[in-house]
């Protein structure tokens, strides 16, 4: 954010003879007009929002992906890179829900009895590859005995929870969402993502980026998969490395232009080599057990909101990048959704 420095225009007078020379010297170097950049010291600190972008964003009334927020993008004649908007990941709270079989409802099942002043101050539902959806807060719903306890769209009407009606568009139908009082998480700061054709082959052992991890990792790979497109030309992939003895580990790395970061799932085999990470994933990892809620920019890096499935549920997380590193927050969401 400019500030503008304004100086006064003085003039010099003399008792009875103007005297021009002096008065053009003194025009030139009296007056002046100085434009100030806050943020002029560039990478050692983080680009601010604009005074528009640190305003509540409104609620957004229609089903829409967001524009994408460039952090590359800069006023003409500033060094530094700035965004509309930075999400702030201390202000991120544990609650997310699931849409009903017709879109036009979301449950949120997680929350303990007497946090409905905080529910009612929800009115965004995050989610489905980065989609946003205006929503209100309807009922606390007190569930039923014909519950099968199983969090699905199928059995929506017999749970408790807290019941919010979509304003604007749709959700996907069983889809997770997150859900978020919009002045503290701005729309603005999400990013645009294309996931992954599921149909795509895995990474060629030849490709440069497989080889990239390969050498970071010291390690051969077992298979590798693109995830995502994401906004500022980043790639986000799921990657497997071969065993070694008891030894598992597989990777979430986003790849920025060469620059790789890595969260990363070790395990050790013990006497199930059919359940090493989940229950029942056969010690492998696939695309298809992974989507995203969404891609988001923070003033520190990236964070990321993903769901990844299992045979007996999914579980939903946030990533934030650190670095070429990803820490995995504590703000974590599970449905129960196994088969019956």
């Amino acid at each position: 954010m400019n500030r503008v420095k304004r100086s006064s225009r003085h003039r010099l007078k003399a008792a009875g003879l103007i005297i021009l020379t002096a008065a053009v010297v003194f025009a030139l170097s009296g007056c002046s007009r100085t434009d100030g950049n806050d943020n002029a010291g560039g990478a050692e600190s983080p680009a601010m929002p604009s005074p528009v972008a640190q305003s509540p964003s409104p609620v957004p009334q229609q089903t829409a992906v967001p524009q994408t927020a460039d952090p590359t993008a800069a006023a003409e004649g500033d060094e530094s890179p700035t965004l509309a908007a930075f999400l702030d990941p201390a202000k991120l709270q544990p609650v997310f829900g699931f849409a009903d079989e017709t879109g036009s409802h979301i449950l949120v099942t997680s929350q303990e009895d007497g946090s409905g002043e905080q529910m009612e101050s929800l009115n965004t539902a995050i989610g489905n590859g980065g989609q946003v959806l205006a929503v209100k807060f309807g009922k606390r719903q007190a569930g039923s005995e014909n519950s099968n306890g199983r969090e699905l769209a199928n059995n929506f009407a017999n749970l408790a929870g807290f019941v919010y009606t979509v304003e604007g568009g749709a959700a996907k139908p069983d889809e997770t969402y997150y859900l978020a009082d919009s002045a503290l998480f701005p729309p603005a700061a999400l990013l645009e993502l294309q996931p992954a054709d599921p149909a795509a082959l895995q990474l060629a052992a030849g490709d440069p980026v497989r080889k990239s991890i390969a050498a970071v990792k010291h390690r051969e790979i077992q298979s590798a998969w693109k995830l995502a497109d994401l906004a500022l030309n980043r790639e986000l992939y799921l990657v497997q490395f071969t065993r070694q003895d008891k030894d598992m580990l597989f990777s979430i790395v986003l790849n920025e232009d060469g620059k790789l970061s890595f969260m990363d799932y070790p395990a050790v085999i013990d006497n199930d080599e059919y359940s090493v990470w989940r229950v029942d994933d056969g010690g492998e990892m696939r695309p298809e057990m992974f989507s995203l809620l969404f891609a988001a920019q923070s003033a520190d890096g990236l964070l990321l909101g993903l769901n990844w499935w299992g045979a007996e549920g999914v579980n939903s997380f946030f990533l934030l990048q650190q670095g070429n590193a990803f820490k995995e927050l504590e703000i974590q969401y599970g449905r129960y959704t196994s088969p019956i």
